[in-house]
């Protein structure tokens, strides 16, 4: 969608409907832009004077990530700190050179990256994070499962915009490949989380006791998770909004 102004080119925006929204806002998404969020019910007639009311923000936010995107390079590593890793990344399209570490044979294999164009590399880049996740993520639900008594039904892992992760009525449990970039104990605490969803669906009091007789300090894991957002790398983030939606 696009709001004209006079003499400006026009502010683009995004609409997504949530019936979590209490009132209509807007929001920039990572490297994708203006995003409309409002509740089912709001008049969407109100929209563009909504986007009017804020157009000055929304154009200085959105060529800030013009020169973001600009800034993006890619990883030499990729620094894990799910399990305090860091694996280096080679470019196949690129000559080799040698750093002369006496150190190197101790390094763990590096990633080889085949494709010779930016988005062919982060999309290779963004395949070896979902199987390094696939590999590491669900043996520690199994493990923390056993742990807290807390069954739930089968696990798949996925690159969710918003949400670390969630569980479905039926157990069925989603967790976003973007946890490697997080602490350990920090995921941890998130997998209890939406294991104590396989008992209570929703956030009453009666979850929050369960999180809290098997995490006593969950306040401080919560907010760690709202902050968690900056530890995912910026070529990441760019890659995830545009492809998926941004």
């Amino acid at each position: 969608m696009a709001h004209p102004e006079d003499g400006k080119s026009p502010l683009r925006w995004e609409l997504r409907v949530s019936p979590r929204a209490r009132h209509a806002k807007l929001q920039i998404r990572p490297y994708g832009g203006l995003e409309v969020i409002i509740p089912p019910r709001f008049p969407r007639a109100q929209i563009p004077a909504l986007v009017e009311r804020h157009a000055e923000w929304a154009r200085q936010q959105v060529d800030r990530q013009a020169r973001l995107r600009d800034s993006i390079r890619l990883p030499r590593q990729l620094q894990l700190a799910y399990d305090d890793s860091a694996v280096p990344v080679v470019y196949a399209a690129e000559p080799l050179t040698s750093t002369g570490d006496l150190f190197a044979e101790l390094a763990p294999d590096p990633v080889v990256i085949e494709s010779r164009d930016q988005a062919g590399r982060i999309r290779e880049l963004r395949d070896w994070i979902r199987r390094r996740a696939r590999q590491l993520l669900p043996p520690k639900l199994r493990e923390l499962s056993r742990r807290t008594g807390l069954e739930y039904a089968s696990v798949s892992i996925r690159s969710q915009k918003t949400r670390w992760g969630s569980c479905s009525a039926r157990g069925h449990i989603s967790l976003n490949d973007q946890l490697l970039f997080l602490p350990a104990y920090t995921v941890d605490y998130l997998m209890i989380h939406e294991l104590c969803h396989t008992r209570h669906l929703d956030h009453s009091p009666r979850f929050w006791r369960l999180v809290q007789a098997h995490c006593p300090e969950y306040r401080s894991h919560e907010a760690l998770m709202n902050r968690s957002r900056d530890r995912v790398p910026d070529w990441f983030l760019y890659d995830l909004y545009r492809r998926d939606g941004g």
